[in-house]
């Protein structure tokens, strides 16, 4: 005859085993069945009406629901870009599905989580490595909001973030010019130096600079930045920038306002809609085409290796050695928050010794140092009184 204890029931079955039940919030009976030992019978009760009284409550069924299950869910969203939709389905199928396809959300837990991370970085890259990860805590995270599962598992210290396999670099304004003058003067790639001049000197991002068409280059040494392109999946795909804040009108230095006007007069046709930064066919500039011409330039002007993208470091970090503030930088770079903008904010070491003479100009001679000043000129007087003597 079962037992009644203040939350549920324990029963001993035929067989000898014990079986435990309860009523949970949702109205429906549920029920767990353990060997001789009464007290684990008792003991999952209890863990039942404690969660109850923390209303950390879940249904146990509701755990079974596969991550691959809500994967689907996931890349499904109405809100993703389509290039963010295709990355998201390439990191899925190749680092994530075989691994957590069939998993039960409820089973998956920090150790599982490390296990994989573990095993996944001898195998991938560190960016993949990273978004990768960045993927799986989404997509469990939706189960979180779902109330399917307590906590995120996905609890790795600095995972979310690629270890990249060299710091990032920012070029100095002669660098970024020497490299522009070395690919202008071969006429195989003097169609690109205004690109890397825009680039280093703009802050714009290669999907950005690519994608801008002639009547995007304003008047007054600006251009306009309204889409960016990608190539994904064999196709390229134009859309809106990278982030809320990607659409914004930047202004170039003089120079290389000169220079791109050179290059619209000689790369580009009259068509409003002509790629201000196209190939010679007038079609969309590949990354991968570029980033080898721009890694031969870079080995020919003898610098230490320069990845593309370090342009856009550059740019931004020129721009803060001009005294820019965070929310000068965040509107020219197109961020959202001051975090991003602060990634490029790279120290040079002689700013330190220029924001020193510049203190010093705004503190104005010390009482000492006027004493000093004045004391050889008093030296002198009382010279000369004693001469006269």
């Amino acid at each position: 005859m079962a037992k009644r204890a203040a939350f549920g029931t324990v029963d001993r079955l035929p067989s000898g085993r014990y079986r435990a039940r309860y009523v949970g919030p949702d109205g429906r009976r549920r029920s767990k069945v353990f060997g001789t030992a009464k007290a684990d019978a008792w003991a999952w009760l209890a863990t039942a009406q404690a969660d109850l009284v923390r209303k950390t409550w879940r249904a146990p069924e509701a755990g079974q629901r596969t991550v691959g299950s809500f994967a689907d869910d996931y890349l499904a969203r109405d809100d993703l870009r389509e290039s963010t939709r295709s990355l998201y389905a390439g990191l899925w199928r190749l680092h994530l599905a075989p691994q957590w396809e069939d998993v039960p959300v409820g089973d998956v837990t920090p150790a599982g989580v490390r296990t994989w991370h573990t095993a996944a970085a001898k195998r991938t890259g560190p960016t993949a490595l990273a978004q990768a990860y960045r993927l799986l805590r989404s997509i469990l995270g939706v189960a979180v909001a779902d109330e399917v599962i307590a906590a995120n598992p996905c609890r790795l210290r600095g995972a979310s973030t690629p270890k990249a396999t060299r710091p990032s670099r920012a070029l100095t304004a002669a660098e970024a010019q020497a490299l522009a003058d070395h690919l202008g003067r071969d006429r195989r790639t003097e169609r690109y130096r205004a690109l890397v001049l825009v680039l280093a000197f703009g802050g714009l991002r290669f999907g950005e600079a690519t994608a801008l068409r002639r009547s995007d280059v304003r008047d007054g040494g600006k251009v306009s930045v309204q889409r960016s392109v990608r190539y994904v999946d064999g196709r390229w795909l134009v859309g809106d920038p990278k982030t809320d804040a990607g659409r914004r009108t930047v202004s170039l230095p003089a120079s290389v306002v000169s220079a791109l006007a050179d290059h619209l007069k000689r790369f580009v046709s009259d068509s409003p809609e002509a790629l201000v930064f196209g190939t010679a066919a007038g079609t969309f500039l590949h990354s991968a085409n570029f980033g080898q011409t721009f890694r031969r330039a870079v080995e020919a002007v003898g610098l230490p290796p320069v990845r593309p993208h370090e342009l856009r470091h550059t740019g931004a970090t020129l721009a803060a050695a001009t005294g820019a503030t965070t929310k000068e930088l965040m509107r020219r770079m197109g961020h959202t928050t001051p975090a991003a903008a602060l990634i490029y904010q790279h120290a040079a070491d002689h700013r330190d010794e220029e924001i020193a003479r510049a203190l010093e100009g705004i503190l104005g001679p010390t009482p000492a140092a006027v004493e000093q000043a004045a004391r050889p000129a008093r030296e002198r007087a009382a010279a000369e009184v004693t001469g006269s003597r």
